[in-house]
């Protein structure tokens, strides 16, 4: 791979070089601060940007921000001997594809450059199999660092599924949240609607719904019209930011819905996600995992999305 390094210490560059090197990578540039990254960036197009935090001038974060206004598809891994997570979320926030702490051993870039690649492969046509998975992960993972950034608590992603299905698939998925579940809905009502939950068990509805508060709104009875007036607001954050880059990718001017609460269990949410679809018809079926941590407890969640086949054949055509 071609790679760029840059760092304002000439013997951390030369030992990148010479670690990069003899694993076959070419090095098409060296910079010592942000100006010169910049214009080495624009004329040698890497694969891959290694790049310093603290270099004088401009700060390694203000040249990501200043790469991803040129390309908002370039990889950039971020070299630092700063390991602090609320630091790490913040690069991670700011576009940063990876993190590679000084001081770094041979496997360190072996290690990232493969994370990397493998969820961020080279640019291709909105055509390309698996652009819809990308684009929701993309955004249920951005989502998922501000939230733990905004609330203190561990936001998880884990997997992104996109699926052909029918109604049926959304009772069975909505069914691993026990027959008590309850979601968080929202509709996207354009030419091609297409609708959007954030699942449950019931009994994590209090859990959750603490996530922006001082303290976790736990309750030995009921839960009450508070906590369920927060977890749809959490949902509505969560389902935005899956809605989101959809919309973007269609090109439709199309704002999704106020947030529902869905009680009655798997099939009344399957049933309210097909709502505004044609009966009986096929779509794709999104789905992911969703975990959230707080002072070792544990409250598991998942997305659904019911997309028309119309709408996903505009976003990955010949699907």
């Amino acid at each position: 791979m071609k790679i760029l390094i840059v760092d304002d210490s000439a013997d951390i560059r030369s030992l990148m070089r010479a670690i990069l090197e003899s694993k076959g990578h070419t090095v098409v540039g060296e910079a010592g601060d942000g100006a010169a990254a910049l214009k080495l960036f624009r004329e040698t197009g890497p694969d891959i940007v290694l790049l310093d935090i603290i270099m004088p001038g401009m700060s390694g974060v203000e040249v990501l921000e200043a790469i991803r206004g040129i390309d908002p598809s370039a990889r950039v891994v971020m070299v630092t001997a700063v390991e602090q997570d609320r630091i790490n979320r913040r690069l991670l926030l700011n576009g940063a594809d990876g993190i590679i702490y000084k001081p770094f051993k041979q496997s360190d870039f072996d290690d990232s450059f493969r994370d990397v690649m493998q969820r961020k492969p080279p640019s291709a046509p909105a055509a390309e199999k698996g652009t819809i998975k990308r684009m929701v992960a993309g955004g249920l993972s951005r989502c998922m660092l501000k939230t733990s950034e905004a609330t203190s608590w561990s936001w998880g992603l884990h997997g992104v599924e996109v699926l052909p299905g029918r109604a049926a698939d959304l009772v069975r998925l909505a069914s691993g949240f026990g027959a008590e579940a309850a979601a968080v809905q929202i509709n996207v009502r354009d030419a091609s609607p297409f609708s959007a939950a954030l699942v449950c068990h019931s009994r994590n509805i209090a859990f959750i719904s603490g996530c922006f508060a001082q303290e976790p709104l736990y309750r030995t009875g009921a839960i009450g019209d508070l906590e369920e007036r927060m977890f749809m607001e959490v949902g509505n954050i969560i389902l935005n930011a899956l809605a989101g880059p959809l919309i973007t990718a269609l090109n439709t001017e199309a704002i999704p819905s106020v947030p529902i609460l869905v009680k009655g269990g798997p099939a009344s949410i399957a049933a309210s996600l097909t709502a505004c679809m044609e009966r009986d018809g096929d779509f794709r079926v999104i789905s992911a995992g969703l975990a959230m941590k707080r002072e070792g407890s544990v409250a598991r969640a998942g997305v659904l999305c019911a997309l028309p086949n119309e709408l996903a054949a505009r976003l990955e055509p010949g699907t």
